[in-house]
């Protein structure tokens, strides 16, 4: 049976929540996630098997760290740990992160709350944290994922030609962005 989330929520939204990272998530079904091929083939963690030992110093490391925020999202509903979304290599000084997301739950793929995590999380670092800018790489096959950004008002500011290694080809990494202002004037995120 799985277990009710109880810990403290921090943004919400309509079907998830996000809530931080903390050491009772590290279980051996997140470690399935980052394990399992399908979940991972767009992320540079399935390159390599990861144990558990792993999983727990990634947990320290960003635990501690000033400039790497990492959210546990939920459905909000059950308080079950689905994914999780992040604000990256934020410098503080320039005002900017990267984004990055993991729906490992797959019952969960294709029912939006990829998206509205991305809009909670992007409300957080336009409103709270006051960045001016979130970036974010994408493969270029990820035609899902590249949809899903540019609902959030992401659009694409570069193409790395053949810096992936994927399926035995070489494809683009793609680079994408939101400013502040953009996310402002996206009229569909900032209302619910």
């Amino acid at each position: 049976m799985k277990k009710k989330d109880t810990k403290v929520i921090f943004l919400k939204g309509q079907r998830c929540a996000l809530r931080p990272l903390v050491k009772d998530d590290i279980t051996k079904r997140y470690l399935s996630w980052l394990n399992d091929e399908e979940v991972n083939q767009y992320m540079e963690t399935g390159t390599f098997p990861t144990t558990f030992g792993e999983l727990r110093n990634f947990y320290n490391k960003f635990s501690k760290s000033k400039t790497d925020i990492i959210f546990a999202i939920l459905d909000k509903r059950k308080g079950l740990h689905i994914g999780n979304i992040k604000l990256g290599g934020i410098n503080w000084i320039h005002r900017f992160a990267d984004l990055g997301i993991m729906i490992g739950d797959k019952g969960y793929w294709g029912r939006g709350y990829g998206q509205e995590a991305c809009r909670l999380i992007l409300e957080y670092a336009f409103g709270r944290l006051n960045l001016n800018k979130v970036i974010l790489g994408v493969y270029s096959t990820h035609e899902t994922a590249i949809s899903m950004y540019k609902k959030a008002g992401f659009r694409i500011e570069g193409r790395i030609r053949r810096q992936i290694s994927f399926k035995g080809r070489y494809i683009d990494r793609l680079i994408m962005g939101i400013g502040k202002d953009e996310f402002a004037r996206t009229e569909r995120w900032t209302k619910r």
